[in-house]
């Protein structure tokens, strides 16, 4: 059956009822679907909900900024945080952004030596002897990790801005709004981080009490979100999308594109260079490969200009990076042209 055989079968029940009355079923019906579409979401957000609640609080806090993904030597983190001061302070930090990327690549290169030598498996692990043994191969950068973040704070220090509006889907324990915090950034910025994990929100609160309305950590899924049509200028997402049903992951695509108005960036951990989405659902989760191609469709609707980087082949191709931890990270930008304004 063709679209347009489907449409006549949808609106053909319309041939029995008043042509007066035909509006307020029209709107009765949406009603009902929406209603089930939202029962659909509650219903996805709950699992996801008990899927984290299985973790303590203290595992939530350090579990995704440690190893690979510690976002001061994570690539993708760097890159989310070159986007924002490039919004703030043009090409002005671009030799510093090039040089962090070098010390991103390198300190990458020590952890894969030294998890070698220790016969360490590196990933991100609940375990508590496993995240041990990570921790033992991260200490080779201890001495030097924060280096960026000292360069940042002190190049920032007296500088400057308009402020950013900026929404950040599934932020977990401030998994990297600390290092937006850290590194000098976030006072330019108006944030919002959302997570369905109470334990997360709590952790975040507790390492960023009383910032007044600069900051603030909420409850809520990413699937049913309170916020306004382009009420932030970015949404940032890291490592979620690909954990949805496909269904869920359009559904918070969509409120992405909603609620953004200049333009998103999002990690994809999971991400391939094919023409058609893989599913794979693991338990009450997804470890879906997501098609790059798609994904940039779904963002063009709204915004014109969307580059997707494959991490390991910008790194390799710019930094001469020799390997690469996540060979399927993939991040993706996607904006509006600026407005040029004639001042002639």
């Amino acid at each position: 059956m063709g679209v347009a055989d489907k449409a006549v079968v949808r609106t053909r029940w319309l041939r029995w009822v008043p042509v007066w009355a035909r509006p307020a079923l029209r709107t009765l019906r949406r009603q009902v679907r929406d209603i089930l579409a939202g029962g659909r979401w509650q219903t996805e957000a709950a699992k996801l909900r008990r899927s984290w609640a299985k973790l303590p609080a203290e595992t939530l806090d350090d579990y995704l900024v440690s190893g690979y993904q510690n976002p001061r030597i994570n690539a993708q983190s760097i890159l989310a945080r070159h986007f924002l001061l490039t919004e703030l302070f043009g090409s002005e930090f671009e030799p510093m952004m090039r040089e962090e990327l070098v010390f991103c690549v390198d300190a990458n290169a020590a952890l894969r030596r030294r998890a070698g030598e220790l016969g360490v498996a590196m990933s991100q692990y609940t375990d508590p002897e496993k995240r041990a043994a990570v921790k033992k191969v991260c200490a080779v950068i201890a001495d030097r990790e924060d280096t960026y973040e000292r360069k940042w704070s002190k190049a920032l220090a007296a500088r400057e801005a308009d402020t950013l509006r900026v929404l950040e889907f599934a932020c977990g324990s401030a998994n990297d709004y600390r290092f937006l915090d850290a590194y000098g950034i976030a006072r330019f910025l108006d944030y919002t981080g959302v997570d369905l994990n109470e334990d997360n929100i709590r952790n975040a609160r507790q390492r960023f009490p009383a910032r007044g309305a600069t900051v603030r950590f909420e409850l809520g899924s990413i699937l049913d979100l309170p916020y306004a049509d382009d009420s932030v200028d970015y949404v940032l997402a890291f490592d979620i999308f690909e954990h949805l049903s496909l269904p869920a992951m359009h559904k918070a695509m969509n409120e992405a594109i909603r609620i953004a108005r200049k333009g998103v960036v999002i990690a994809f951990f999971i991400m391939v260079d094919k023409p058609e989405h893989n599913v794979r659902p693991k338990d009450s989760y997804h470890w879906n490969e997501l098609s790059a191609g798609r994904i940039q469709e779904l963002l063009k609707v709204k915004f014109p200009t969307v580059r997707a980087i494959h991490i390991p082949t910008f790194l390799a191709a710019d930094y001469g990076a020799e390997h690469s931890y996540n060979p399927k990270a993939w991040t993706v930008i996607a904006e509006r042209p600026a407005v040029q304004t004639n001042t002639s």
